[in-house]
């Protein structure tokens, strides 16, 4: 029993001895705090703290430890001389579950204070999980954000206008974009156009208006040539509303006016033919050109009688709806009309019928 005491009293006399002869210091640290941000499940990643010993006397890390058996420390326990730098490594694994985290890193040393404490974070995520909510339009083994692009309304003088395409590679193969075969006023070209497992890209489509002709709105569809053994050819759209550009230099006084913009047919029979004409004229003092005329269906056909019209003149656009194959009850059919004039280039008419 005494010898008990005895051994005891002599291990804390050694332990007071030992601490009194290695000298405090103090230290300072680069970061107290790291975020990893988002981590792949099932992965480690790694960080370097850095410090320095900012005392007069050699600094020794006794003890470094984690608050969780997910997160290891790594040190050094050789003494770090006055005004020298040190460093730790922290491994954190992310296990194979979505979730969010931070972590207590315990410093203990010969500094003042005694222990220090460092702080990780981040999120442990499932990447292709948060890809393929992203990218919801499959087609084959690409998985696309979108495959229709809508540049709005675009000026006949403007060569550029860009928009992005993004996609993903959801297989464990690799795919070769080989070529893109678009209209002659649409280039498009793809970054990276070989991609790899589980890789993403993009699309960027441009579109050059002074090589379209046309005029009103417009949707191109085009081929994506692939190696994707499960459908090698992808489909892709872009639309666009093609506008004249007038310059604010130029002159242009055509005043396109309209005796009425609407026009009902009444109560018809399936398989009727009924015409009507709305009449066009031009109330300007300049040539007013209509660029285009454009019906929202198949079953209006739409015949103008000249696409030039002088000052104080008139042209007839001639209605003809064919109710073959179109729904009972009341429908609407709208026409649009694209001209020179620069205060409404758009004008709407419609078209009303209750079919019988």
């Amino acid at each position: 029993m005494w010898a008990n005491k005895l051994l005891l009293f002599s291990f804390f006399c050694t332990s007071a001895i030992l601490a009194q002869t290695i000298p405090t210091t103090t230290l300072h640290f680069d970061e107290e705090k790291f975020d990893f941000g988002n981590i792949k499940i099932s992965t480690k990643v790694s960080h370097i703290f850095y410090f320095t010993n900012t005392g007069k006397h050699p600094l020794i890390l006794k003890r470094v430890t984690a608050s969780c058996g997910c997160t290891t420390p790594q040190w050094d326990s050789l003494p770090i001389a006055p005004g020298k730098r040190g460093s730790f490594t922290v491994i954190f694994e992310c296990f194979p579950l979505e979730k969010t985290f931070n972590k207590s890193i315990t410093v203990e040393s010969n500094a003042e204070p005694t222990l220090n404490y460092i702080d990780i974070r981040g999120k442990c995520i499932d990447i292709y999980k948060t890809q393929k909510e992203k990218y919801t339009l499959p087609s084959g083994r690409l998985l696309f954000d979108m495959t229709h692009v809508h540049f709005d309304k675009i000026y006949s003088n403007d060569s550029f206008q860009q928009k992005e395409i993004r996609f993903f590679n959801n297989s464990d193969d690799t795919i070769t974009v080989f070529e893109f075969q678009p209209p002659v006023y649409i280039q498009s070209a793809c970054a990276p156009n070989v991609i790899k497992p589980h890789q993403e890209g993009v699309i960027y489509i441009n579109y050059n208006a002074t090589l379209n002709p046309d005029f009103g709105f417009k949707i191109d569809k085009f081929l994506m040539l692939t190696n994707d053994k499960d459908y090698a050819n992808k489909t892709l759209y872009a639309s666009a509303e093609i506008l004249e550009y007038f310059d604010t230099l130029q002159q242009n006084n055509a005043n396109l006016f309209l005796k009425e913009t609407e026009y009902d047919f009444g109560t018809i029979k399936i398989g009727d033919i009924k015409t009507h004409i709305f009449e066009i004229k031009n109330m300007g003092t300049d040539t007013l050109f209509i660029r285009n005329v454009r019906a929202s269906c198949g079953c209006t056909q739409t015949i103008l009688s000249k696409d030039k019209i002088a000052p104080g003149r008139t042209a007839q656009l001639k209605i003809i709806f064919n109710t073959a194959g179109v729904s009972k009850g009341v429908t609407n059919k709208l026409i649009t009309l694209i001209s020179t004039d620069r205060k409404k280039q758009v004008v709407h008419l419609n078209v009303r019928v209750n079919v019988e």
